[in-house]
């Protein structure tokens, strides 16, 4: 039998190799995305983002931008829209989007810009192919879920900025509580944890969606991640009376470079960060 100068025989060491190859494998599986939002704002903005989206890592599985494609001065005219998604179709990654206020509900005349956001960026993932089967609420087919790797993800339309109308506003949220309820009825049993993608900072005028989304979060009874943009600033914590809601704020896009997070890997703290300059 052949020996290492410790004493160790080399069939041993084959098996603690093997075993460890093992153990490396039987690890959760882990999904790692990038995220950014509230950009471009600027002309710098427009030359950066590009080279931005063009230099994203391998590992991406998928990247997520959380609404506000220009910023609050700028006219809602039709250009814009064909502009950022001209941009953003560059992603070698599949590519989700959520509306944000700048580009909807704060325009002059809301109606036109919410059919160009439809025209430019509904179901705007179905550009690319990488084997997400992605489901779309039927009453608002910007709001979607896919379920990747014991993970579940919903991207809902929830917006800061002025209340446009009221009705419209209330009907919304009711919708927006209404899938979650439904997607974590489905996978919550089957689920390690969710994340929710949305645009809105939490705000009184948000309270009929994030009390209910609180009741629903206490009852799943797992790690939930709500990824939003809106703010500008970095932020990481936990607002909610539901502390098992983990409330990340992406930094402005354009000044950092797409947030990369990585779910999975950690059972009791699954959600992972890397800001980026």
């Amino acid at each position: 039998m052949r020996f290492l100068k410790d004493g160790i025989p080399w069939s041993v060491l084959l098996f603690v190799a093997m075993f460890h190859t093992w153990a490396s494998a039987a690890d959760p599986a882990v999904v790692t995305f990038y995220a950014m939002g509230d950009v471009p704002y600027t002309p710098e903005d427009d030359a950066i983002l590009p080279k931005q989206i063009a230099a994203l890592p391998s590992d991406a599985e998928f990247i997520v931008h959380v609404g506000d494609i220009k910023n609050g001065s700028t006219p809602c005219d039709e250009a814009v829209y064909v502009k950022v998604s001209g941009m953003l179709r560059k992603s070698a990654h599949r590519l989700f989007i959520v509306p944000g206020d700048n580009e909807w509900n704060d325009c002059t005349d809301p109606a036109p810009s919410w059919d160009f956001w439809t025209k430019y960026f509904m179901k705007f993932d179905r550009h690319w192919e990488n084997g997400l089967v992605v489901k779309r609420q039927e009453k608002r087919q910007e709001n979607f879920t896919f379920f990747e790797k014991d993970i579940l993800f919903v991207g809902i339309n929830l917006v800061g900025g002025k209340v446009h109308d009221a009705e419209e506003w209330k009907k919304r949220h009711r919708q927006n509580v209404d899938w979650i309820k439904q997607q974590v009825e489905e996978y919550g049993q089957k689920s390690r944890c969710m994340v929710l993608f949305g645009h809105a900072q939490p705000a009184t005028k948000h309270d009929d969606f994030f009390g209910p989304f609180g009741e629903i979060a206490v009852a799943y009874r797992k790690p939930v991640l709500y990824l939003h943009g809106d703010g500008h600033r970095w932020i990481k914590d936990r607002p909610f009376e539901a502390k098992n809601i983990l409330r990340v704020q992406v930094d402005q896009g354009g000044i950092a470079s797409p947030l990369k997070v990585t779910v999975g890997q950690d059972e009791e703290a699954p959600f992972a960060f890397e800001r980026r300059k």
